[in-house]
This record gives structure tokens, C-alpha cells and sequence, in this order.
């Protein structure tokens, strides 16, 4: 798939939102989140300011459920809400996979065991939650443990406690992380 036409029509509104006049501030908008779910699907949470005097959240819907049905991927439109003029649209998506072939991204979902099995050299650094002290990913005892890898500058839920996490990330509660300001990916949570 080409161009994703919501994405960029959402960009367009946070864009068009935040500059100009100046009477809306960065600090505004909260961050995109992926949502990670125990079965494997996800949740793809995409937040930007949003004035319904230029645009119509029902129009955006509209053309986000035509790309997704236009995929043939395992990808909903969830929800599309706007409150004090910040749309919250949200995709549900049925797999790693998925995303990554709708998004055209890279990321990988699956155990520590199954990354090896998968030929991923994990020779990451990573902090343990528990004691903050460093240690590389391939050293990791616990392979059973889940392991998220992405590239975008976006928030990550973990469906259960993250364990360790790469520096290029900050651990804001015990189930989520996001990237430091300025880093790039690829970015590396493991959870239990």
C-alpha cells in the first residue's frame, strides 16, 4: 500500500493545528500509542489536534475504513473521538504483521526464544526495571518473556510489567514506555 490517505490527512490536521496562529501548543496534543494486547493484536492509537470547522471526523472514519477494507489485512477502524478539539482515532489490528505491512514499518512480537529462533542478534543493551543495572538482551535468562521491537517515535503499552527496556526508551509506569526525546529505533521493550 502506497500512501496511507488518513494518516496523512491526520498529519495534515496536527500540522495545520499547531502552526499559524500559535494559539495551540505542542503540549497540547498527548502522544501516539501502540497498545499491545495478550493474544497479539494491537491497538494503534493515533491523537492530534482537531478543529471540526475545517475538518469532519465522519469524513476521516469513512476514508480510514476504505483503506483498511482496501488492504485485506486484519485492520478495523476503532474509534474516532473528539474532545476539546483533540480526535482520538484508534485502529485495531490483528497482528505484528499486520501493522507493520499497513504502516510500512518494521517491528517484530513474539518471545525472546522465538527472536533468536528468528535470527535477531539481540546484542542490545537493555536496563532491568527491577535494579536498573545494563545488561545485553541475548543475556536475558527469562526467553519465554515477550519482546517488542519498533522504529517509530511512539508510545508502547505492554500488556503485562515491562522487565527491561533499551536506553533509547524511557519506562513512564510499570507498563509503558516511550522514546527519549530525540532518540531513534530501533526501540526494544521486554515484558512478562
Amino acid at each position: 500500500m502506497k500512501t496511507k490517505h488518513i494518516l496523512a490527512a491526520l498529519l495534515a490536521v496536527t500540522v495545520l493545528m499547531t502552526s499559524g496562529c500559535g494559539t495551540v501548543s505542542q503540549e497540547a496534543v498527548s502522544q501516539d500509542t501502540i497498545e499491545l494486547k495478550k493474544d497479539g493484536s494491537l491497538t494503534y492509537t493515533i491523537v492530534a489536534d482537531f478543529d471540526e470547522a475545517y475538518y469532519d471526523v465522519d469524513e476521516l472514519k469513512d476514508m480510514a475504513e476504505e483503506e483498511t477494507q482496501d488492504s485485506g489485512l486484519g485492520i478495523r477502524v476503532g474509534s474516532a473521538v473528539v474532545t476539546n478539539n483533540v480526535l482520538s482515532f484508534t485502529y485495531e489490528i490483528d497482528s505484528a504483521a499486520d501493522y507493520q505491512t499497513f504502516m510500512e514499518t518494521s517491528c517484530y512480537l513474539g518471545t525472546i526464544a522465538s527472536a533468536f529462533s528468528d535470527r535477531y542478534k539481540l546484542q542490545v543493551t537493555v536496563t532491568t526495571v527491577k535494579d536498573q543495572s545494563q545488561l545485553t538482551l541475548a543475556d536475558v535468562s527469562h526467553t519465554d518473556y515477550s519482546l517488542f521491537i519498533w522504529n517509530e517515535i511512539i508510545a508502547v503499552r505492554c500488556p503485562g510489567k515491562v522487565m527491561y527496556y533499551s536506553a533509547n526508551l524511557e519506562l513512564t509506569d510499570d507498563y509503558d514506555v516511550e522514546p527519549v526525546s530525540d532518540s531513534t529505533g530501533p526501540y526494544y521493550v521486554v515484558y512478562k
